[in-house]
C-alpha cells in the first residue's frame, strides 16, 4: 500500500517511519533531527504551500503541505482488517 502525502508524491508504507507535525520542531531533539536528515538524507519540499509536517521514510525526508493528522487517517484508512 501507499500513501499520498502531497503534490504528486506518495510513499509506501514499508518505508514510512513517522509522521511528524512540523510545528513541533520548536523543540530541540526535532530541530536536531530535521538538521540531521538535511546533511545525511535528502530532504524534499513538496509543493509551494505552507509546510504542516514531516514524514520520515527510510531514505528521505519529506516536508508536507498535509497536517499530520490527515496523513495518519489516509494511512489508518487503506490498513486492511
Amino acid at each position: 500500500m501507499f500513501l499520498h502525502i502531497g503534490g504528486s508524491q506518495i510513499v509506501f508504507n514499508r518505508e514510512l517511519i513517522g509522521i511528524f507535525n512540523l510545528d513541533l520542531t520548536e523543540k530541540s531533539v526535532n530541530k536536531q533531527f530535521l538538521d540531521f536528515a538535511t546533511g545525511k538524507l535528502s530532504k524534499a519540499p513538496i509543493g509551494s504551500d505552507h509546510p504542516r509536517s514531516f514524514v520520515v521514510t527510510d531514505h528521505r525526508v519529506y516536508i508536507s503541505p498535509i497536517s499530520p493528522l490527515t496523513l495518519s487517517r489516509r494511512r489508518n484508512s487503506r490498513v486492511s482488517p
